[in-house]
């Protein structure tokens, strides 16, 4: 752009006079202002400074026509790690043993203390409860960790996948009871039976006051104390001695398959010896171990389980509505009971103490049966 008077060429378009003769530059097109940045401006102003040709009002206009540029902005390390999107997370106050498990839960504790009794199990100097039964344990854990992460709003990749349909308040109420009744099957001295006690008795402590207690929890269809009154606490007893049963032995110990007698083909006075085995011999020990407990039959479990169906049935509140054929369940389970038993078991201490067990919860399920006929 050159100046009007004397023809000399601005090497700055932001320049308001002209270097040469003072006299007032033309108005530059629009938007040339805006390319020229905020040095060229500061050095203009410096030369008009030196020359004492440009006003004061100058500077104000070079002011207003540049951008100003906009400042970095800091950002704090811990709003990194968050979402800006969602609110803080309140600090942990809870017990310092439930700091670092996944959603503070001690059901998901529970489930982990029971998860490293099945991973002991598959070496063979710890107790198992079996395939079947590992397989139902780490079905109903991993469901019950969802449910307790979803509640606690920690999602997981491994757990986010399941439907909010198989996460219903029955999940973890029936898993407790299954561990429950793993965990008594396992009583005896050693790691993993203390592993199962410890998580079934964690499981059962969270879900009863989150499952059983409340408005529209299972106190309102069952009532504990309802096995106190009448005949209830005579199937109770019962049960009891059913369970000590499964402790004791239910099969006569294997006999040996060694014999002493002649050779064939030999002198008669050549005759086989069975060799002492030391007592010590552990692989010895353990081959020719003869597991006839009533918990190593087949079914126990389930057994078991079945038992502990009728005490439920019992512990039903009278004002619950139910179908006529479930008070005659408990007397279905009992013969199923005698039935197992006589497959099962012999003239031994465990089968008859068993037997005594079912007799009495065989009497009060036919009394509860019957005494509410109309």
């Amino acid at each position: 752009m050159r100046c009007k008077e004397c023809g000399e060429g601005a090497r700055d378009n932001t320049l308001r006079y002209c270097e040469n003769c003072g006299a007032t530059m033309p108005t530059p097109p629009p938007g040339s202002l805006r390319r020229t940045g905020t040095r060229a401006a500061i050095q203009t102003s410096g030369r008009s400074r030196s020359t004492g040709a440009a006003p004061a009002a100058s500077t104000q206009d070079e002011a207003e026509d540049t951008e100003p540029q906009p400042r970095p902005v800091r950002v704090n390390n811990e709003d990194e790690r968050t979402d800006p999107g969602l609110p803080p997370k309140p600090p942990y106050e809870g017990p310092v043993w439930l700091a670092h498990v996944p959603g503070h839960s001690p059901s998901v504790l529970g489930v982990g203390l029971v998860g490293v009794a099945l991973v002991l199990s598959i070496l063979p100097f710890f107790a198992g409860v079996g395939p079947f039964w590992s397989l139902v344990v780490f079905a109903g854990g991993w469901l019950v960790t969802a449910r307790e992460l979803r509640e606690a709003g920690q999602k997981h990749p491994l757990v986010d996948w399941v439907p909010d349909s198989l996460l219903r308040p029955v999940v973890p109420a029936v898993f407790v009871v299954v561990t429950a009744t793993l965990a008594i099957r396992m009583l005896g001295i050693g790691l993993t039976p203390l592993l199962w006690l410890a998580g079934a008795g964690l499981l059962g402590f969270d879900q009863y006051r989150k499952v059983y207690v409340g408005e529209h929890g299972w106190s309102r269809l069952f009532e504990p104390r309802q096995l106190l009154q009448g005949v209830a606490p005579v199937a109770l007893g019962g049960m009891a001695l059913c369970l000590t049963a499964l402790f004791l032995t239910w099969v006569p110990t294997r006999a040996s398959t060694h014999s002493t007698g002649p050779v064939p083909q030999a002198p008669p006075e050549l005759r086989v010896m069975d060799a002492p085995r030391p007592s010590d011999d552990f692989l010895y020990n353990l081959l020719e171990e003869s597991y006839d407990k009533g918990w190593d039959q087949p079914f126990s479990v389930s057994m078991e389980l079945l038992l502990l169906a009728v005490l439920g049935v019992m512990a039903l509140r009278p004002e619950v509505p139910r179908p006529n054929w479930l008070r005659f369940s408990p007397i279905g389970v009992v013969v199923l009971g005698l039935i197992w038993m006589l497959v099962h078991g012999g003239l031994l201490a465990g089968p008859l103490l068993f037997l005594a067990g079912l007799a009495a919860v065989g009497f009060a399920s036919v009394y509860r049966a019957f005494s509410r006929e109309a």
